[in-house]
């Protein structure tokens, strides 16, 4: 199976920003542990104001999957919605 590779855009409602990046730093701590996650970092956008980036690889599709709907992600799911108001994820594959 193929790597999955991942850039999620996260809009951080104003006045929001620093909680939302220290608790998204927790998060990404725990999703470094996860099975499959191959790399993860976090980035601020320097030209969209209170915007966050994370780059991603997953081993394959079935590990990202996973992720996605394990009990950590659905707490920081929950806990987020609140800060953030728009986010994308763009899935990517890579060219041989």
């Amino acid at each position: 199976m193929n790597k999955i590779f991942l850039f999620v855009a996260i809009d951080v409602r104003p006045g929001k920003f620093d909680e939302f990046v220290s608790a998204l730093k927790s998060h990404i701590q725990v999703i470094r542990t996860e099975s499959g996650c191959e790399f993860i970092e976090l980035y601020r956008d320097t030209q969209v104001e209170n915007r966050v980036n994370v780059w991603e690889i997953w081993r394959n599709r079935p590990s990202w999957d996973a992720h996605m709907v394990n009990e950590n992600s659905k707490k920081w799911q929950t806990f987020a919605k609140d800060l953030v108001f728009g986010e994308s994820i763009t899935v990517m594959d890579a060219i041989a």
